[in-house]
């Protein structure tokens, strides 16, 4: 995981699997401290997701911010089968 800079997006259809399968590969994300679980897509164009704070998530703006624990929409479809 790392961060990286990127901008939010439109939650998939099934985003509730995306946000289960982002806590099982990164236990931190519980933690309260205002950090979302948001699906962003980083300055190169990789989807994914990743913590961004409740207002900038919330905010639905389109600029880019630095997302925390970054991991690729890829990485995470892996561990819906497990």
């Amino acid at each position: 995981m790392e961060n990286r800079i990127a901008k939010n997006r439109t939650s998939p259809k099934n985003e509730n699997d995306y946000i289960k399968a982002y806590q099982k590969l990164n236990s931190k994300s519980n933690i309260p401290d205002n950090l979302d679980v948001a699906a962003v897509i980083a300055k190169d164009g990789t989807r994914g997701h990743g913590l961004l704070p409740e207002a900038i998530n919330r905010g639905h703006d389109k600029e880019y911010h630095r997302v925390k624990n970054f991991i690729a929409d890829s990485e995470l479809k892996k561990s819906f089968k497990k």
